[in-house]
């Protein structure tokens, strides 16, 4: 084997027999084409490059290279703790709120999709920050490049409808630590801290001063809880007129109906009595905008009930239309059929009396009168056959018994009589011309 040629091959397994086979017959071929053209031996030239030794190696460098990179994912969003993998891109994702580092694996500082959204934005860093940006801060004051901050991951959880346990599972699939802070429920901008405010009801007292006229009550319809609230109104004889011109409403003392000299005509409101009153009020209008709104929901119900009924008889009657045009359509049809039958029937009727008129014409004019039995023996065809007699040939007819001369008919298709068969002689009686032909044929 030459020293400067190696006839090993690097490749995968995977390539079959197959393909080896069809490499060394190439190069056999290449080497039997040169072989004539440049005039030496083909079978020492494949010795020489060793083409019947060749043999596959497994080239393990390619295949680690080819070996995939694959990065675990969590099956719901996970908060950021401080985590952070360099074979993934630097870029943060939003992740429903929580700004975590993005998945996918990196070519460079950011993979394919966040580079190539920062290059169709012309942005310089990727729109949400990196990874090292967040780890630059403490896990919960993190800010991006547009003033946004993560949400609270307690709204996530409620989101995804999942437990503080099965978040704590799920992360140790994954090695991370779940910071505790991740599942106190964060407080609204703005609430006020300290112990929440006690509701008093107002007490009931019945209207100081001289008794108003009786008003008629307002009798609203409803169901459920709001005819019990509106019936409670009228019990305790308090209507939206009542309440809205009552004195204590008006801020006016219920135990005088003039100007108090010490006050000045002014009384000090009570505070407890006047929201008991605007609250009557307010459910008052509250209840009377239920019925309105329920009012217009029947009435909107009715309307749109009759438009349908009213859209199902137009549909009814057009269906009913289309059926009787399309019965009409088929009736015009049969009778222009019938019409056109009827015409044909009669014309056939009429051209036929006429031909039969015309052959009865014809008829009378080429036929003679003729007896009866000489009619019936025309109407039948006369059959004939070959009979010798004195060594002769002639045609005789079955029907008649009248001898055609045979040589005349088969010569010039003419029908010459020469006699008659004689049944009981049997023999030909000929006439009297044939008989002179006869004789004369003899004599000649």
């Amino acid at each position: 084997m030459s020293e400067g040629f190696n006839a090993t091959v690097y490749m995968s397994e995977v390539l079959s027999r197959e393909a080896i086979n069809m490499s060394k017959d190439l190069a056999s071929r290449c080497v039997s084409v040169l072989a004539k053209e440049y005039n030496f031996d083909a079978d020492e030239a494949n010795r020489l490059l060793g083409l019947g030794m060749i043999k596959v190696e497994r080239n393990k460098g390619k295949n680690k290279k080819s070996e995939k990179v694959s990065v675990k994912k969590a099956a719901f969003p996970l908060p950021y703790n401080g985590e952070f993998n360099d074979l993934c891109c630097y870029a943060l994702r939003q992740n429903n709120g929580l700004y975590t580092q993005c998945t996918s694996i990196r070519k460079g500082e950011y993979c394919k999709s966040c580079a190539s959204l920062m290059q169709k934005t012309g942005a310089e860093v990727p729109e949400y920050g990196t990874i090292q940006q967040r780890m630059a801060v403490d896990i919960f004051n993190y800010t991006d490049p547009k003033g946004r901050k993560p949400i609270g991951f307690t709204k996530v959880m409620k989101k995804y409808k999942i437990s503080k346990e099965q978040v704590i599972e799920e992360a140790e699939k994954l090695g991370i630590t779940i910071n505790p802070n991740h599942f106190v429920v964060a407080e609204p901008e703005g609430a006020k801290r300290g112990r929440p405010k006690a509701e008093k009801e107002p007490k009931a007292k019945g209207v100081k001063g001289r008794p108003k006229k009786e008003k008629k009550v307002l009798t609203v319809e409803g169901e459920g809880d709001e005819d019990d609230l509106f019936a409670a109104l009228v019990a305790n004889s308090l209507t939206l007129e009542d309440v809205v011109k009552s004195p204590e409403a008006d801020g006016k003392s219920p135990e005088s109906d003039g100007k108090s000299p010490e006050s000045d005509g002014k009384s000090t409101p009570s505070v407890g009595k006047k929201s008991s009153k605007s609250e009557e009020e307010r459910e008052a209008e509250r209840l009377i905008k239920l019925q309105e709104k329920e009012s217009k929901r029947i009435a909107a119900e009715v309307a749109k009930k009759e438009k349908e009924e009213k859209l199902a008889i137009e549909k009814a009657e057009k269906a009913k239309e289309r059926e009787a045009e399309r019965l009409a359509r088929e009736e015009k049809k049969k009778a222009e059929e019938l019409a056109k039958l009827q015409e044909k029937e009669a014309k056939k009727a009429e051209k036929a009396k006429e031909r039969e008129a015309k052959e009865q014409k014809k008829s009378s004019k080429q036929v003679p009168v003729q007896p009866e039995a000489v009619c019936k023996d025309e109407e039948e065809p006369d059959v004939v056959k070959k009979v010798e007699f004195d060594g002769k040939k002639y045609l005789k007819s079955k029907k008649t018994g009248i001898i055609y001369d045979y040589n005349e008919y088969v010569q010039n298709g003419e029908q010459v009589v020469v006699g008659k068969w004689n049944d009981t002689a049997n023999k030909i009686v000929f006439t009297a011309s044939a008989e002179e032909e006869e004789q004369e044929d003899d004599y000649e």
